[in-house]
């Protein structure tokens, strides 16, 4: 087809042209996501949704308005279509996927303690627990108010005694943990949210915050649940944390006995600093 050079360089045909390229490269780019996320099916429907219609890649400045705006509705419809049929296959996936872990990972069970292993649990955890008795009588002959709350020194001791080298029975997950979860729990009770709400809403903030920061420690999560419900003051978090330190104290000297067991593996109060003041050259964390 041939054009006066008016015609040629007019702002009309210059727009028309514009359009024009535009809406080729949408399609082209629509196209290209069927193939990529749908594939073969979804792409032959769109081209033959195409044929039937009479629509031709537009290519050259004659081509009509209309049926660029008749191709982009088309592709935009069979693009929502592609979206939809793709949201609805994930969430079958995810269920047959969930239905699918509930047999287990196969994986076998940690082995058993031998009987000489199991007696030095038994008596690190029995003199552990008895000395945190008498600390709590002494603490409440003092002043009969305050007390140590025992709950959590139940989970800690199984931690020290039979998973000596776990991550969360060291001593920076028992400081800190306790330190955030005692923190949190405290300053729920000044809210004036239902009793449930407060437990539930404190206790999870505890945990998934110390799962962001790399300290959980589960007995924390048990305090946080124990201290959300009230009646407890900032002077018992005091108690608890020296409780904590009583406890590591006992669990080094007991289990560091045995030629078997080390404890702590590490420290890691070091890690902090080295993550906020890290040294020249170096990154976060390194």
């Amino acid at each position: 087809m041939k054009h006066t050079a008016l015609e040629v360089f007019s702002p009309l045909t210059c727009l028309s042209r514009r359009q024009a390229r535009e809406a080729t490269r949408r399609r082209l780019r629509n196209k290209m996501l069927a193939v990529i996320r749908i594939g073969g099916p979804i792409l032959r429907e769109m081209l033959k949704r195409e044929y039937d219609e009479g629509i031709v890649p537009v290519l050259y400045e004659d081509t009509p308005s209309s049926n660029i705006s008749s191709s982009m509705d088309s592709r935009r419809s069979a693009y929502s279509l592609a979206s939809f049929q793709k949201k609805t296959l994930s969430i079958k996936k995810r269920i047959i996927m969930a239905a699918r872990k509930w047999k287990g990972a196969n994986n076998d069970p940690p082995p058993p303690f031998s009987n000489v292993e199991a007696l030095w649990t038994f008596a690190g955890c029995f003199l552990t627990i008895l000395m945190l008795l008498y600390f709590s009588d002494f603490i409440n002959e003092q002043n009969s108010q305050y007390s140590l709350v025992l709950g959590p020194f139940g989970a800690l001791v199984t931690l020290q005694y039979s998973l000596t080298s776990a991550p969360a029975s060291q001593p920076r997950n028992v400081i800190l943990g306790q330190a955030i979860s005692i923190s949190i729990a405290l300053c729920m009770t000044y809210t004036r949210l239902e009793a449930n709400m407060r437990r539930s809403l404190g206790t999870a903030l505890c945990v998934s915050l110390m799962a962001r920061l790399g300290v959980t420690h589960p007995p924390a999560g048990a305090a946080a649940l124990i201290f959300t419900g009230g009646g407890y003051t900032w002077v018992h978090m005091g108690i608890m944390l020296a409780g904590n330190v009583l406890a590591i104290i006992s669990a080094a000297g007991i289990n560091n006995f045995n030629v078997k067991r080390q404890y702590p593996t590490s420290w890691g109060f070091g890690y902090w600093i080295k993550y906020v003041c890290p040294r020249k050259g170096s990154k976060k964390g390194d």
